[in-house]
């Protein structure tokens, strides 16, 4: 008989479940000094500065913005072919799906609401205040931080904890694709990786499973289950219990 079991899928914003890092593709239009805005991409991508640090720096670099435009740059944003495919297949077997992104609440919201999709989702807040001239400023807020932790804006870690109740055996569910991705990853049951945190799993002997996109995961999903492969991973449940209880 197989085991009874509850998903919860944890899934990245930018680069996942839209074609294209939104951050870069849309807020890097308005950032004029490439080459600036190039060195702080590359720190952050080699670990020489945190992503609140990257955030900060990226948003200072912003010139001339105007939501207008940006609203447009956004509206140009597609989605995984397969994702919304993947939506009704988490709601038709029950399984939990919440987005985690060290992104902007502003452009999630907007795509979401673009593709009528209701998801749960976790960010960072969007800032605009505006100096003597008008001109306006982008700063942001983590309301989702680990107090404890300075490198992550939105712990994505801390929500996968939270939300997964390890007294029911649930199964914990990570698919993203880069460098924000990679604390989160050593704590999930089951990885889903692409570029840059498959790379990442690879070096660390972090177990994933490859994929290009959501019918993927869904295909390898479908696999795990017909084989009753559905459980903990006991490294990853032990790095939970150790979070839990202070270590």
């Amino acid at each position: 008989m197989k085991k009874k079991y509850t998903l919860k899928i944890f899934c990245d914003f930018d680069g996942t479940v839209t074609k294209k890092d939104v951050w870069v593709d849309a807020l890097g239009r308005f950032i004029n000094d490439s080459d600036k805005f190039a060195l702080v991409c590359r720190d952050f991508a080699e670990g020489r500065i945190t992503s609140r640090e990257c955030i900060r720096r990226e948003l200072d670099l912003i010139e001339d913005f105007d939501f207008s435009v940006f609203n447009d740059y956004i509206d140009a944003q597609e989605l995984d072919d397969y994702f919304l495919e993947f939506i009704d297949f988490c709601r038709e077997n029950n399984f939990g799906l919440v987005l985690v992104s060290e992104g902007l609440d502003y452009y999630i919201k907007y795509v979401l609401g673009k593709f009528n999709i209701d998801l749960p989702f976790y960010a960072n807040e969007l800032v605009v205040t505006e100096d003597e001239s008008g001109r306006k400023k982008l700063s942001c807020k983590f309301p989702h931080s680990d107090e404890n932790c300075t490198a992550c804006g939105m712990s994505k870690r801390n929500v996968l904890i939270s939300m997964t109740n390890e007294l029911d055996k649930e199964v914990s569910v990570f698919i993203g694709d880069g460098v924000s991705d990679f604390c989160v990853s050593n704590y999930a049951d089951i990885v889903f990786a692409k570029k840059g945190l498959a790379s990442y799993c690879w070096k660390n002997n972090v177990t994933y499973y490859d994929f290009s996109d959501f019918s993927d995961v869904k295909k390898k999903l479908l696999k795990l289950i017909e084989k009753n492969q559905i459980k903990q991973r006991q490294y990853a449940r032990n790095l939970r219990r150790d979070v839990l209880l202070g270590g």
